[in-house]
């Protein structure tokens, strides 16, 4: 490399520091643009944040509203399904007891007329056996006068036939 003259060498570091001194001053510019830059998006943020907040808030208590409608109305459809089913259980139920009362009444007129065909037969029976008691009793009261009217015959007899 060839000997460069002194005046040079001052020049070129005289450059060297201004171009130094100019970037620092570039650099404390754009150092404060950049500071400017984040405080603006700092502030832009916070704002959208407090804005999202408020939107958040807004759509919770909607939601909370739409939740609590919700439920309300499904409550008030289970409330309607359950009267529908009490309403249907109770004309099942009533339904279930005219069967049953008609099932009974139809139970309790067969075992009336049972009775009743049970009494006739009792009182047949009892006519039946009244009648052949009082054919045994004429019977022994005709066997008691037979056998008087034969003893008197005897003792008549004997008187009678007997040596006197």
């Amino acid at each position: 490399m060839a000997a460069v003259p002194e005046d040079i060498i001052k020049e070129i570091e005289k450059g060297r520091k201004e171009v130094s001194a100019g970037e620092e001053k570039t650099g404390d510019f754009g150092f404060y643009l950049l500071l400017d830059r984040i405080g603006s998006i700092k502030s832009d943020l916070q704002k959208q944040i407090s804005d999202l907040q408020q939107q958040m808030m807004e759509v919770k208590e909607d939601l909370r509203q739409e939740i609590k409608q919700e439920v309300n109305g499904l409550h008030q459809e289970m409330k309607q399904e359950v009267n529908g089913l009490r309403q249907e259980m109770r004309q099942e139920n009533n339904s279930l007891r005219q069967e049953m009362k008609q099932e009974i009444n139809g139970v309790r007129q067969e075992i009336k007329q049972e009775i009743d065909t049970l009494r006739q037969e009792l009182k047949d029976d009892i006519r039946h056996i009244d009648g052949k008691l009082n054919n045994v009793i004429w019977a022994a009261i005709g066997t008691f006068f037979a056998v008087l009217v034969g003893a008197a015959g005897i003792v008549v007899a004997i008187y009678y036939t007997a040596p006197k």
